[in-house]
């Protein structure tokens, strides 16, 4: 049986409240901060990936620690116009693949008040990606299952950077969009549940409905 995993009031409290306090606070409040958010995050990276694990693939990898699935809570300020030293979410990812950085990837942004969902890829060969969206047979399957995803949760689809479609391909072509893509993520949002008592598996769920998407794109990358 998968471990309960909360993020109770407290906690979503301290997200909301972390980008407003320095590091100074940030260091005095340590303790709050690993027993409210850092375990409970560990723990939450497990929980989900077994999920996904039994219910996906079994070779989705969930690593719980900061730079394996979880993102830094730190902000790095540097070469960014916000300069608030903490973010006020979480950010988690779950993927498929030997290098982590190109894998198709699951995500799940958490904030104080609603949780984000994803999947999604940045392609290790955008030739390679084309060449798949390009094609009848791998295409069209993908942007079908794309336009299921956005139909049953109004999700957005990022990472359409480029102006055109690059050549040689057709610039009225049925998956313009998707040629035109540097990355991919199809991304929405959910109000945080009332019941965080088994909060792992409400959020495996979600990224379950983006199956057919994360399928996609271990098969054809």
């Amino acid at each position: 049986m998968t471990p309960s995993v909360t993020f109770p009031a407290e906690a979503r409290d301290f997200l909301r409240e972390l980008p407003t306090h320095d590091k100074a606070w940030f260091d005095a409040n340590r303790a709050a901060y690993q027993a409210l958010i850092a375990e409970p995050a560990k723990a939450l990276v497990d929980a989900v990936a077994t999920e996904l694990r039994n219910e996906l693939s079994p070779a989705i990898v969930g690593v719980p620690r900061v730079n394996g699935s979880i993102s830094p809570t730190n902000r790095d300020i540097r070469f960014s116009a916000d300069k608030t030293p903490y973010k006020d979410h979480l950010l988690f990812r779950w993927w498929e693949g030997d290098e982590k950085k190109s894998a198709p990837t699951l995500f799940v942004r958490l904030a104080a008040d609603e949780v984000g969902f994803a999947t999604g890829v940045m392609p290790a060969s955008l030739d390679r990606w084309r060449e798949r969206v390009d094609a009848e047979a791998t295409g069209a399957p993908l942007a079908s299952a794309i336009a299921a995803l956005v139909a049953d949760t109004s999700a957005d689809v990022a990472g359409i950077e480029y102006k055109r479609v690059p050549k040689p391909y057709a610039a009225d072509h049925p998956r313009a969009d998707l040629l035109r893509c540097k990355w991919l993520q199809v991304r929405w949002m959910e109000p945080f549940p009332e019941d965080g008592a088994d909060f792992a598996p409400w959020c495996a769920r979600h990224l379950l409905r983006c199956a057919d998407v994360h399928r996609w794109l271990v098969e054809n990358l």
